[in-house]
């Protein structure tokens, strides 16, 4: 454990001087270039019968690997972060954490049955797609850094009137805000009465209680920590589901692959432990 994490640390060193070494620009180019290069003879190699994708409905015998291998993430079973062999979808990048929120959206709740206002947050690019194009919503996409979305925001104090929206949709956000009780409050502030959101964030198993560490501040120490840089916390379930509470959510956690046929959480590429976190506002209030 100790020599992995020299190794890592004179890794992440020898790559932070490289990059202060590249302009920003040149390195973007790159990386650009890059996925350029691969796209077309990768999408052609992957084609095949074994896993389909409901954005583009293309089938591949096998999809791109993601996420990370930090002894943290095997050590605490965290859901949502860890390395996971076919994940990414070749074609249009849909990762398997977002087509399973858009199968919950689709068969889950009625977003395409009936007129709503929607917010959602760090817009994922296939749902964003979906969402913006359906005639049914009035669509709200926000983030804190991107640029490409209709309102740059800071979840812990967002730019809305109270009861403003019907949904809110908001994926892997919370683990990265240093208050996330008051990002929750203020979800819960901008949620209509009888509204509903989905919060999705990376669940640690093994964890009966959130780790948090708030001088764990570089990238060394959040990564042992919490399997991320830009991560300040491994949430346990109960615990998340606590704080969701005290803002004043009622919770329902379900996990939605024990719903399907187990040759769908194949077919998909979906992580079948993954808990699905829907939160409604009580209509009372």
């Amino acid at each position: 454990m100790m020599t992995y994490l020299l190794v890592r640390k004179k890794h992440l060193e020898l790559k932070r001087t490289v990059k202060s070494l590249i302009p920003s620009r040149v390195r973007l180019w790159r990386y650009e270039l890059y996925e350029r290069g691969r796209y077309y003879p990768e999408l052609l190699l992957s084609l095949g019968r074994t896993f389909e994708c409901p954005f583009c409905l293309w089938r591949f015998r096998r999809l791109r690997p993601a996420g990370y291998e930090y002894p943290v993430l095997k050590e605490k079973q965290v859901i949502g972060a860890s390395y996971h062999l076919n994940d990414v979808c070749p074609r249009c990048m849909s990762n398997s954490r977002e087509r399973l929120l858009y199968l919950f959206l689709k068969n889950r709740t009625d977003l395409f049955l009936t007129r709503k206002s929607v917010l959602h947050l760090a817009p994922e690019p296939n749902i964003h797609q979906v969402l913006s194009r359906h005639t049914g919503t009035h669509y709200v996409s926000g983030d804190l850094y991107e640029r490409d979305v209709m309102v740059q925001m800071d979840v812990m104090t967002t730019p809305f009137c109270d009861k403003s929206f019907d949904v809110i949709i908001c994926s892997h956000v919370l683990e990265h805000v240093t208050n996330d009780l008051q990002a929750m409050k203020e979800f819960y502030r901008v949620l209509k009465a009888g509204g509903w959101a989905i919060f999705q964030v990376p669940i640690a198993m093994a964890l009966t209680t959130t780790l948090e560490d708030p001088t764990a501040t570089t990238d060394e120490q959040r990564i042992k920590l919490f399997g991320q840089r830009d991560h300040v916390r491994l949430y346990s379930q109960d615990d998340y589901v606590k704080r969701l509470e005290s803002a004043g959510f009622d919770v329902h956690v379900e996990v939605y692959c024990q719903r399907l046929p187990q040759k769908d959480v194949r077919r998909y590429a979906l992580i079948s432990e993954e808990p699905v976190f829907l939160c409604k506002k009580p209509v009372a209030k």
